[in-house]
Order: structure tokens, then sequence, then C-alpha cells
């Protein structure tokens, strides 16, 4: 199987936004995206934003894309799981 994110890491990125909307991040890797801020602001022209910030704005989502993520995984029947359902809406943001 591919790897996912080869030549796409900021797919990694997306999918972590997603995980962490419906509060389904992992600590260890919200800790990690707290450390890369400063240099995803560097890097994407921005000042001051957080990492979910940086992902929202170089997708150019809507403002209710937050509302809209929590309330599809809400209106989930069942317990998805929140990897392979994170995957689905990144893929759906990218496009």
């Amino acid at each position: 199987m591919p790897d996912r994110y080869a030549g796409r890491p900021f797919l990694k990125l997306v999918d972590s936004y997603v995980l962490s909307l419906i509060g389904e991040l992992d600590q260890a890797t919200a800790e990690s995206l707290e450390r890369m801020t400063p240099k995803l602001n560097e890097t994407y022209g921005l000042s001051g934003a957080t990492w979910q910030e940086v992902v929202h704005s170089q997708l150019h989502l809507p403002p209710n894309t937050a509302r809209q993520v929590v309330d599809g995984w809400f209106a989930e029947p069942g317990n998805p799981d929140p990897v392979a359902w994170s995957q689905f809406v990144a893929d759906q943001m990218i496009g």
C-alpha cells in the first residue's frame, strides 16, 4: 500500500486538522504540530496563526468549515473509525 503522504506532506496537516476538530487528534501529534507552528507561519507567510489556522487559510476554507466537520462527525451512524473518516473528509477538502 503506498504511503498516503508521499509527495503530499500538507495532507498530513489536513488529516490532523480534521482529527483535531472532532476531538480525536492524539496528544503526541498535537504537541508536534504546536512545535511546528512557527515554521508553518514562516513557510506560508503568516504571523501568529495556529497550525489549524494555517491549514484553514491555505485551503481557503469557508468560515463555517469547522462546524460542518463537527456536525458531519456527529451525524455519522454508529462509531466510524476516526482516522478513516478524517482521511475521507480531508480528501474532500483537498479536492
